[in-house]
């Protein structure tokens, strides 16, 4: 699967799926260097869309019939009714009726935070939106490095399983430690294409993991006596169907945020220091 980023900057951006279907939203503050600078991920919450309810007429309201026979004088009689007249009827049918609104609009919902520091560990919270539960962590211990240049990161998923990310020269890549070769995520660039022959093209995390057996999508009802499953968001649902379990995918996204921030921030670096020896 991809996530595509609206923007270069990921710390600034709307990510959605290959389909189509926005599924998370990333939000960076502008804060002067020498502040922290925090980094909220948004994701897409299903909606539903608005119940029309009529109000109940009580019998006083209800107005006797004068007269069950027609007058056979009237003009109009046996003339079907023109647009007009049908407008006018839809209006009547329409007056009085109560519509509830149960969120017809896809809504984001806060799903992690990265406080970014420069000399003490950054923090990272989970604000409960998925089974990752709420709290938080420093990241030295959430996503640890290892060796003298720190090119490696290493996290446990939610099923378990050890992961690291390689902080590479121009991008970032996801393996399991237990294979160490394969890369199952890499972030391709944003193209501009402005070189010849270069086409644009939006930076995407591309994900290789195999997809579950099973998913399961679990909706609580706003009411008991009301049944939802006739207004389920089936567009939402049907894209969807990823082929990597939500949170893991949580997992990945929120981790990529946290080392391409530090991968770039090592690239630009580095290209300082090559303009320094140039003069």
């Amino acid at each position: 699967m991809r996530l595509y980023f609206s923007t270069d900057h990921v710390r600034n951006s709307t990510i959605t799926h290959s389909s189509g279907q926005v599924l998370y939203k990333v939000a960076t503050p502008f804060r002067p260097f020498f502040m922290t600078g925090t980094t909220t991920i948004y994701k897409i919450v299903a909606s539903y869309p608005p119940i029309v309810a009529h109000p109940k007429i009580s019998s006083s309201e209800v107005q006797p019939e004068t007269d069950d026979e027609p007058h056979h004088d009237d003009p109009d009689i046996g003339v079907p009714p023109v647009g007009e007249d049908l407008q006018g009827m839809e209006d009547d049918d329409c007056e009085g009726v109560e519509e509830i609104d149960i969120g017809m609009q896809d809504q984001f919902a806060e799903l992690a935070q990265i406080e970014f520091r420069r000399l003490t560990s950054s923090t990272l919270r989970w604000f409960g939106l998925n089974e990752l539960g709420r709290g938080q962590v420093k990241t030295s211990e959430y996503i640890s490095y290892r060796g003298l240049n720190r090119n490696w990161r290493y996290f446990t998923g939610p099923d378990d399983r050890r992961y690291r990310w390689h902080l590479g020269i121009s991008v970032c890549k996801l393996y399991l430690e237990s294979d160490p070769q394969t890369p199952i995520a890499r972030y391709h660039r944003y193209k501009s294409g402005i070189l010849p022959g270069d086409r644009p093209r939006c930076g995407f995390l591309e994900i290789f993991l195999p997809r579950p057996a099973q998913m399961t999508m679990m909706t609580e009802p706003l009411d008991s006596n009301l049944d939802l499953s006739d207004y389920v968001d089936h567009e939402l649902e049907a894209s969807l169907q990823m082929e990597v379990n939500p949170e893991l995918l949580d997992t990945i996204l929120v981790t990529f945020i946290y080392v391409e921030k530090l991968r770039r921030e090592r690239e630009q670096a580095a290209k300082k220091n090559i303009l320094q020896w140039n003069y």
